[in-house]
Parts: structure tokens; sequence; C-alpha cells
């Protein structure tokens, strides 16, 4: 592949070449072929700090990797594909702290989960600052809040699939509850609550959560009541 030369923006760069799947290395790919994903994604964190995204070429890439350019294009066809690389292996980290994001017991004590995100959140905060700066229209945030729906939505579909109004009850519950999760965070990020440490945003939050938990719970008891007595 031919290179590209280095004063093209990743912009040019992603136009040029068409666009493909991102390869991710397989499991049992040799260790140089995993370090060297590695250095690309580290060098992408560690430029994105430094300048905005879309002044960030292949050559600033490898340059900062010491990598050469034919081992950019063996993992990435473009700049692009590396940072929704990096984004996806971010939400993916977000993703993995537990999976009580899937069942009720969420809603009825978020307490656990609630400290784990918090600490999530404040050990990423620069880099998730960073990525919200650079984009108006927040990408973390977004591929965030559409995969915690992919995921649980399975899950509650599965659960509820013999009851379809409980089954919309719990749907809508949570979009309300997850869309609200992570626009608080955003704005506590971003100086919204300037006089509240994030664990004080916490215990506000878990009031609320555990309110919708009540909720669904009261309905699911009712339901359970108007079955019995039909």
């Amino acid at each position: 592949m031919a290179d590209v030369p280095e004063e093209e923006t990743p912009k040019e760069t992603a136009e040029a070449k068409p666009k493909r799947q991102v390869k991710r290395s397989p499991e049992g790919s040799n260790r140089n072929s995993l370090r060297s994903l590695h250095l690309l994604e580290q060098s992408y964190l560690s430029l994105i700090m430094k300048k905005p995204s879309d002044k960030i070429t292949v050559a600033d890439i490898t340059r900062e990797a010491g990598l050469n350019r034919g081992t950019f294009y063996a993992h990435f066809s473009s700049v692009s594909e590396l940072e929704a690389y990096v984004l996806q292996e971010l939400v993916d980290r977000f993703m993995s702290i537990g999976t009580s994001w899937f069942d009720i017991s969420f809603v009825q004590d978020p307490e656990p989960l609630l400290k784990k995100v918090g600490a999530f959140v404040e050990e990423h905060r620069e880099l998730i600052q960073t990525i919200r700066q650079n984009s108006a229209t927040n990408p973390f945030t977004v591929a965030l809040e559409q995969n915690l729906k992919r995921r649980i939505r399975d899950e509650i579909v599965h659960a509820y699939a013999d009851d379809k109004e409980a089954l919309t009850l719990a749907l809508i519950s949570t979009d309300y509850v997850m869309h609200g999760i992570l626009s608080v965070y955003d704005s506590w990020l971003f100086g919204s609550y300037t006089d509240q440490t994030l664990d004080e945003v916490n215990e506000m939050l878990e009031r609320l959560i555990k309110g919708t938990g009540v909720m669904i719970q009261q309905r699911a008891q009712m339901d359970t009541q108007d079955a019995d007595a039909s």
C-alpha cells in the first residue's frame, strides 16, 4: 500500500482509502502484532491530549509510537479507524465494570455499581473530557449509551418475553435511567455541578434510581394482582 504524504490530514487520508472494518488482533496473534496495536492506541491517546483529533496524521502516530507506516496500515486503513478502535476499547472497558447493568438488582441497589462507574470516570476523566472537546457530538457518551442500551435491552427482552406490557415498562425505565446517568456524568465532567463531588452526585443518582426501581416493583405487583383477580 502506497504511503500517504505526511502533510495530509486524517480526513483526507480516510477519504483516499476505502472504508474497512478495524483489524483487531485476533486471539493467538504474535506478541509483536499485539505490542504494535497497543503502541498505536497509546500514541493516539497521547496525541489527542496535545492537539485536535482532526489534526492528527498517520505520520504523527507512527512517529510517536516509534513504528513505521506499514505497521500502522497492517492494523488500520486510516486515522479515523484507529480513533474508532480507541473509542470502542474505552467503551468496552466501561462495559466490563459489572454485569449488574443487566438485571433488576441495579435499580434496587445501585450503589456498588455507581462506585465502580465513578472510579472509572475519575481514572479516565482527562481523556473523556478531551474526546468530548474534540467533537460536538460527544462520541464517547453516544457510543457508551448505544452499547449499554443494546446489551441491557437484549437481557430485558429475554426476561420479559411473555409479558409485553412489563417489557415496555422495563424498556422505558432503562432508557430513562441510562440516559439520565450518562447525562449527569457528562454535566459533572464539564462543571455543571461545581459544588458537588462525584461521590455526592452518585448519592443523588442512587436515590433517583432506587425510586425508579420501586416504581417497577409496584407495577409488577399490580400486574400480578390483576392476573390473580382475573
